[in-house]
Parts: structure tokens; sequence; C-alpha cells
């Protein structure tokens, strides 16, 4: 039973983190719309830095934006989900 649970919340922490990647894609379009081409934001290579960029700049051209509050919403439920897993299946036993 432990198994089929752990299953289902690595399901639903893989979905938080497909949807927080389309978020993050989001962040970059919207902020990407509203600045020049050459400081448009490249939707490859993800590193803490850039994604401290994106935030910044999406905080900076959309105050009241819910993007980035959905995104850290959605991370944090991914978190959630795997420290649950990872109690299913006795990782910290």
């Amino acid at each position: 039973m432990a198994i089929i649970a752990g299953i289902a919340f690595v399901c639903l922490g893989a979905s938080c983190a497909a949807t927080g990647i389309f978020l993050v894609h989001r962040e970059i379009a919207a902020v990407n719309r509203r600045v020049p081409d050459a400081e448009h934001i490249s939707y490859s290579f993800m590193y803490p830095g850039k994604m401290q960029e994106i935030k910044a700049e999406y905080k900076r051209l959309y105050p009241t934006g819910k993007i980035e509050t959905w995104r850290l919403r959605v991370q944090i439920a991914m978190f959630a989900f795997l420290a649950v897993v990872a109690i299913f299946l006795g990782f910290f036993r």
C-alpha cells in the first residue's frame, strides 16, 4: 500500500514540477513582451541567478502579477509531495 501511495505522490510532485516549468515560461514571455529585443530573456538553461533575474524583472514590470505567486506555491507543493514520498518509502527511518 505504501508503494502505491508513494507512486501517487511522485506523480503529484512531477505534475507540480511540470506546472512550475510552464509558469516560469509564462513569466519569461510576459517579461519579453515588455522589454526591448536586446534585453529578452532566453527560455533555456535555467539556473538560480537567471531565476532571480526573471523574478526581479517580472515584479518590476508587473507589480500586481500573480504568476510569480502561483509558481512559488506550486514549487512548495512539489517539494512537499516529494517529502511525503520519502516518508512513505521509508527514507527517514
